[in-house]
């Protein structure tokens, strides 16, 4: 292992013993990180002899592999290779600046960040999102696919509850009440949230947990897990959001489902604050731009409901 990896490794005990984070959000500082770690063993860079010169070459080239502008598409990945949309990009800077205040501080790296690091700016940012006809589209794909218990019971958790990727594998047993139609995931910060489950998706889930999953002979108490009985992976609930959404001409990935969650639930009147509670979001400025809602749904809403429209449609044709 290289002394940059050890660096790396140390920046991580840090944040779980000094900051309290949390595994998962530990686990993405790790993955923004060990980008910038291969980068300078490829380049047989130790840390403590990194210029700004050579710094910069690094955050253009990473910059430079945006594939989707700031229109704020999913990011691909080709091997090792990350290719960052753009709020991947401000993600990722602001996960190298930590690191390198870090290494500062510890005498392992002489320059200042303060400059050079500053995040990017993302523009207006609009997720992207499938219509209701696209998300029940899905539904049917998986309801004809090899495993239609274990995807449905995936995109439940995905677009009914709105839940986050990582949020959706971890889901326990014990955190769904399907009596009561209630999930309390445990979110960012480790916080948890309380969100109702409707009818439909109670259950898919259901039909999951008594009817499938057993049969994959599970060893762990996740909700979701793969053929052999163990935790489902991101990239295993990748290949079955693109196994799934195949037929559409969208860019999907699963936190499409998250976006469509709270569009959908905008579009049908949901206040904001509820909105934000169910997505659990600490500030309402995030919630907020979902509040973009489809400029084609909005004229369809005034064509229907404003007086004068209404009166149009129903006067007797001359």
């Amino acid at each position: 292992m290289s002394n940059n990896s050890n660096r790396l490794d140390a920046y991580m005990a840090f944040l779980g013993v000094e900051r309290n984070l949390s595994p998962m959000t530990i686990q993405s500082y790790q993955e923004d990180l060990r980008h910038f770690i291969a980068w300078l063993d490829d380049n047989g860079i130790d840390l403590k002899e990194l210029t700004p010169q050579k710094l910069d070459e690094f955050l253009t080239a990473a910059a430079s592999q945006v594939s989707a502008g700031n229109d704020g598409k999913s990011a691909s990945r080709d091997g090792d290779a990350a290719v960052y949309a753009a709020t991947s990009i401000a993600r990722h800077f602001s996960s190298l600046r930590g690191f390198l205040k870090y290494m500062q501080n510890q005498g392992e790296y002489d320059f200042s960040t303060e400059s050079m690091l500053a995040t990017p700016r993302l523009g207006h940012y609009l997720p992207q999102y499938l219509t209701r006809d696209e998300i029940d589209s899905v539904f049917e794909s998986a309801a004809r696919g090899k495993n239609p218990l274990r995807d449905t019971a995936l995109f439940e958790l995905m677009y009914s509850a709105g839940l986050r990727i990582s949020e959706t594998l971890n889901i326990k047993l014990a955190q769904l009440d399907l009596d009561n139609e209630w999930l309390t995931p445990i979110g960012k910060g480790n916080k948890q949230r309380l969100i109702p489950l409707g009818s439909k998706a109670k259950e898919n889930l259901r039909e999951w947990i008594e009817r499938g999953r057993p049969l994959t002979h599970p060893e762990t108490d996740n909700v979701i897990l793969n053929s052999r009985g163990k935790p489902m992976s991101r990239m295993g609930a990748w290949k079955i959001v693109q196994q799934h959404t195949l037929h559409l001409t969208k860019q999907v990935s699963p936190h499409t489902f998250r976006h469509s969650f709270a569009t959908h639930c905008l579009e049908a009147g949901m206040d904001l604050r509820v909105l934000q509670e169910l997505l659990g979001h600490a500030d309402i400025s995030t919630t907020q731009i979902y509040t973009h809602i489809d400029k084609e749904f909005i004229k369809q809403e005034h064509k229907q409901f404003h007086p004068r429209e209404v009166a149009e449609r129903e006067s007797p044709k001359k």
